[in-house]
């Protein structure tokens, strides 16, 4: 079976879920099990198109549908307590995972991006130098080897706020950026990627390197990662401009932005705990070994939620 005559068979039943979702709070008895059926065979069309048609849009689009009937089939009323903590346990995880190909993309333009610029700054610092704003570099230097913990406080933290108000103010432009057909997002992460390298490249060639590490390790695991998953929520609402699906271009913007506010929303809850670790961990003054330790825990506790978080099989409820 040819994609076009896969397509012109389940297209009947692809508009009717469409149409049942769009009213989804007024169906009765009958059309609630009718879409609970629909969902079914909707997830049942995603995993053959997966199977056979893995590079059509179709996919995409089936995924999208299948994802809106999932959440519709089980959701709960939007005021029920407990939605707000349901979403922040087991929404945004399963989120995070259906866009990680987004993700994974930002994540690899901010790494290759601070890569060069990081073994730029060891092996022609001067030219890197021009790089960084002139604050932050005269601080580098001041700092030199071993200094930074005898320096004042408002000093020693200096180069670490840079840091901090950067990535958040990073991640928020990476998701909004977006628009820009993929292409704001690209900039904003390969431009940060740029600046954070070359910075944590000097510090190297300046002897702070440890100093740097063990303040930012604590928080920065969680930091970093709202970069790459703002940044994955912009090139999503950017792919979805460049290469729509079966719907309108529109409409798969509009569902593209759902998905995108989503992840944010996620990212929100993240930056608030990467905060409260910033301001009482990492400018505290336990050893270095121990704050970088603690930030590869934090590493691991982060990872195993986003990658093993998942809401439990329940039965469908009504939408009452």
């Amino acid at each position: 079976m040819t994609i076009s005559e896969f397509i012109e068979k389940k297209q009947k039943s692809w508009d009717e879920l469409e149409e049942l979702l769009s009213q989804s709070r007024k169906v009765d008895a009958h059309q609630l099990n009718r879409l609970g059926y629909l969902y079914r065979r909707i997830t049942s069309d995603l995993a053959v198109a997966r199977r056979d048609y893995p590079h059509d849009r179709c996919v995409i689009y089936l995924n999208e549908l299948a994802s809106r009937a999932h959440s519709t089939v089980y959701q709960t009323s939007p005021l029920k307590r407990g939605t707000l903590g349901e979403f922040l346990r087991f929404g945004f995880p399963t989120v995070f995972r259906e866009n990680l190909y987004f993700i994974v993309a930002s994540f690899f333009l901010f790494t290759l991006a601070f890569t060069g610029a990081y073994l730029s700054a060891l092996h022609t610092p001067d030219f890197v130098e021009t790089l960084v704003p002139e604050e932050t570099l005269s601080h580098i230097k001041k700092l030199g080897e071993g200094d930074w913990n005898d320096t004042p406080a408002e000093n020693r933290n200096l180069l670490a706020a840079f840091v901090m108000t950067n990535n958040i103010r990073v991640a928020f432009l990476a998701f909004a950026w977006g628009i820009m057909f993929m292409v704001g997002t690209a900039y904003i992460l390969v431009y940060n990627g740029i600046l954070i390298g070359a910075v944590a490249g000097l510090c190297h060639v300046n002897g702070v390197a440890l100093a740097l590490w063990s303040f930012v390790s604590p928080h920065g695991y969680i930091e970093l990662t709202t970069i790459f998953i703002a940044g994955g929520a912009g090139m999503k609402l950017g792919y979805s401009i460049i290469a729509p699906t079966l719907l309108t271009r529109k409409q798969t913007l509009v569902n593209a932005a759902k998905t995108a506010i989503q992840l944010i929303g996620g990212c929100v809850f993240l930056l608030i705990i990467a905060g409260t670790i910033e301001g009482f961990v990492s400018p505290s003054e336990l050893p270095s070994p121990i704050k970088i330790g603690f930030g590869a825990l934090t590493g691991i506790v982060l990872f195993t939620y986003l990658f093993g978080m998942k809401k439990p099989d329940r039965k469908q409820v009504n939408f009452e």
